[in-house]
């Protein structure tokens, strides 16, 4: 609250005070009281409105300040009237009321909604437990009878509807997130015996992790190098790398690459790009939720595209204090 803003809201009180003054005065001249009089009696009149307009300034611009300071320095700011001073005039504790009433009804509504999200997350991890088995069935069946082209597709099913799970479950990481010791080659090992079958059907070659030891969760890690890998399928590589160095796993191939324009939005929800137009193969959600997921685990993850795509995951010193 500035000086300038509290005295153009009392232009009209100054004006009227300063009239009935200049009257009050002239009616004593009229009367005849002595000019001396009448000046100490306007004096004490003025002083004391201009006392109370003072006081009423110190008061307001002292409360306003302070409510502004913890209001930016709020990360959440629906929290501000739990933690506003109370005030000591009457339009602050108007403000003051309202702000609760308002904060109140947001965080009844937010509390609704996270219940509500919180069903609809339950009944998909619930329908992608279920509709696996089937799949699972499928896919046997297709083996048994050498239907390769249909146990390939259903396998590109199963990945949608893995995806789907980990993106329910994203909201909430850290309810199912533990931190052990995990030796990346063993690790990306299993991620390409699990996809033998695609990597053989489409002849990519894939140099796997030498070595390297982290602390992180397996089975999230697990998922996002499957996106990663499926990515690197989806968009022509024939090779595909792992590497491992100073803390940072970088997954690289020779596919298209991703142009420089789009380079900056790949991780937004949603965003496809040039090269995902172009195929109709893309949903926009793979690199958005290794990006949520990453940043949950207190992981970075970045990409870079010369001669085909480099997406690297950065783990943190200090796993135990970062996540």
């Amino acid at each position: 609250m500035s000086r300038a803003h509290f005295w153009r809201d009392k232009l009209f009180f100054i004006a009227a005070v300063s009239l009935a003054a200049l009257f009050s005065g002239a009616a004593l001249w009229a009367l005849g009281v002595p000019p001396l009089f009448i000046f100490l009696a306007g004096l004490l009149y003025l002083g004391g409105a201009a006392t109370a307009l003072l006081r009423e300034f110190a008061l307001k611009s002292s409360y306003y300040k302070t409510l502004c300071s913890l209001l930016d320095s709020l990360d959440k700011k629906r929290y501000i009237a739990d933690v506003a001073p109370t005030p000591s005039f009457w339009e602050g504790e108007v403000t003051a009321e309202v702000l609760r009433a308002a904060g109140k009804s947001m965080n009844d509504e937010l509390a609704a909604e996270r219940k509500n999200n919180l069903g609809y997350r339950e009944y998909v991890e619930l329908w992608v437990h279920e509709i696996k088995t089937p799949i699972s069935g499928a896919m046997l069946i297709c083996e048994n009878n050498g239907y390769e082209d249909v146990a390939a597709e259903l396998a590109k099913i199963e990945g949608y509807v893995e995806q789907a799970l980990f993106y329910a479950r994203s909201g909430a990481v850290e309810k199912d997130y533990i931190l052990r010791e995990t030796d990346l080659r063993k690790l990306v090992a299993g991620l390409i015996r699990g996809n033998a079958r695609m990597l053989i059907a489409r002849k990519i070659k894939v140099e796997p992790l030498a070595e390297g030891v982290v602390v992180t969760d397996s089975k999230w890690l697990t998922f996002i190098l499957r996106q990663l890998l499926d990515n690197a399928v989806k968009y022509g590589a024939k090779t595909v790398t792992f590497t491992f160095a100073d803390g940072v796993l970088t997954v690289s191939d020779d596919g298209v690459g991703i142009p420089a324009g789009d380079l900056p939005r790949v991780f937004e929800r949603g965003f496809t790009g040039e090269n995902g137009r172009t195929t109709s193969k893309s949903t926009g959600m793979g690199l958005y939720i290794c990006k949520e997921l990453c940043r949950k685990m207190g992981l970075g993850i970045s990409a870079r595209s010369e001669n085909g795509t480099a997406v690297s995951i950065t783990f943190p010193q200090n796993p135990y204090g970062d996540f």
